[in-house]
């Protein structure tokens, strides 16, 4: 295959959706030409027609087609599967449970983010059905017990769903109480159900290595690599925008989450949390990436704005969450890695960084958590070479320290490094040698 036919099929397999195509035109064997096609639906017909422009090289080839593409009529593109509105049926008698429980949500929603509200909602649909019809006044915990016990039964609802049912029951009949509506919160006497966790998943470094490598020929790899570099999650990642990032500072700024509202209408809102807002330094690949990143967006759309979308589908609109989680699974299984959820690359993401001896506090910041007990205890994982590590011949174990080592009595030198650590995370940001 000759070097421009390679260079116009490498063209071809990274185009965007609804970029059209650039192949070679053959005369006996030889390219004499390059073709540029796109297609495009007739908004009055609603039939697909195809248009071509042939120039004598691939570049120009290419430019004829950009300009090709923008006399074209667009169509608005509607998304496959839209989320669909939560809310808890409507309620027939105002002394019921269901008729509180619309109060209650009513009287939440002003304090809620959407996708909290949408949680709640959720979460009571697991018990509307057996409890929503009952007196407010006389339900009781044997009749809340009673119907967990008949969907774990009939399989309708798993043991974890019900749990944070319970709880959000709980939180809405607490606030009854306080309303003086009841004497006491008859939830608060239920047993929640007995959960086993999941065992956190994460890659390893070759395994991450490789998506990356996998990915790397797809138009959203700046997307994995910002992901697995920074631990963002997904709603902070699509609801970038250009004004966030500064290249030259090698900073990007957490200020807008990308997620659903209480419609399931996409919009751009605060972050998770308070300690969401954050600063998050870049490395120099990463800023790299970034940069080539900008220069093939405005290639397409032309000069990227502060408020322009970082990360956009075809159209230049932002990216839709179960697309970039579809091409996240798919491109995991061409790699040949473990099978993890998106958000598991925020968990793989932290663990890296506390493998390579970053202060617990820093990864801490980086992703955005108020408590780095937190941190501790959810985003770390120990590899199986730090396992391995421990498991030190009984000989080497009963030895003396090595040297350099104190030799004092193990229980002081645990005092002393817990006494370290404690200074540390209490006398404000670490230094960066740290």
């Amino acid at each position: 295959m000759s070097k421009a036919k390679q260079e116009g099929s490498g063209a071809l397999l990274r185009r965007r959706v609804g970029a059209g195509c650039v192949h070679p035109v053959y005369v006996e064997g030889k390219i004499t030409a390059w073709r540029g096609l796109a297609s495009y639906q007739d908004p009055v017909t609603g039939k697909r027609h195809r248009r071509s422009v042939t120039r004598k090289t691939y570049r120009a080839a290419e430019r004829a087609l950009r300009a090709l593409l923008k006399t074209l009529p667009a169509t608005a593109r509607t998304s496959r599967r839209g989320a669909a509105v939560v809310a808890l049926p409507p309620a027939t008698d105002g002394v019921t449970l269901l008729a509180f429980l619309h109060r209650w949500l009513d009287y939440r929603q002003r304090d809620l983010r959407p996708n909290t509200y949408r949680s709640y909602v959720n979460e009571l649909l697991h018990l509307i059905p057996h409890l929503g019809d009952l007196p407010l006044a006389t339900l009781t915990p044997l009749q809340i017990q009673e119907a967990m016990t008949e969907r774990l039964e009939h399989e309708l609802s798993t043991a974890k769903s019900l749990a944070t049912a319970l709880r959000t029951l709980r939180m809405a009949l607490r606030q009854a109480v306080l309303w003086g509506v009841l004497p006491s919160n008859p939830a608060s006497l239920v047993r929640t159900p007995r959960t086993r966790p999941k065992e956190m998943k994460v890659w390893s470094p070759p395994e991450a290595r490789r998506f990356l490598g996998k990915a790397q020929g797809h138009r959203l790899h700046p997307f994995f690599v910002l992901a697995l570099g920074t631990g963002m999650r997904l709603g902070e990642l699509t609801g970038l925008s250009w004004a966030d990032i500064s290249l030259d500072k090698a900073e990007l700024v957490v200020s807008r989450n990308h997620t659903r509202d209480i419609t399931g209408a996409w919009r751009l809102g605060e972050p998770k949390t308070r300690a969401g807002h954050r600063c998050i330094p870049l490395g120099e690949d990463v800023v790299g990436v970034l940069r080539e990143h900008l220069a093939e967006e405005e290639k397409w759309f032309g000069a990227r704005r502060g408020p322009d979308p970082v990360f956009t589908r075809s159209s230049g609109a932002r990216l839709d969450h179960a697309n970039v989680t579809r091409l996240f699974h798919r491109l995991g299984r061409e790699a040949g890695v473990p099978r993890i959820r998106f958000h598991d690359i925020r968990h793989t993401s932290a663990s890296l960084l506390i493998r390579q001896g970053i202060s617990p506090k820093v990864v801490s910041d980086r992703l955005g958590h108020a408590d780095v007990a937190f941190t501790l205890s959810v985003y770390t994982h120990l590899y199986e070479d730090q396992r391995r590590s421990a498991a030190l011949p009984l000989d080497q174990l009963l030895s003396s320290p090595p040297s350099g080592m104190s030799s004092a009595p193990v229980p002081e030198q645990l005092i002393a490094q817990l006494q370290a650590l404690l200074t540390q995370l209490t006398t404000g940001p670490v230094s960066k040698d740290s």
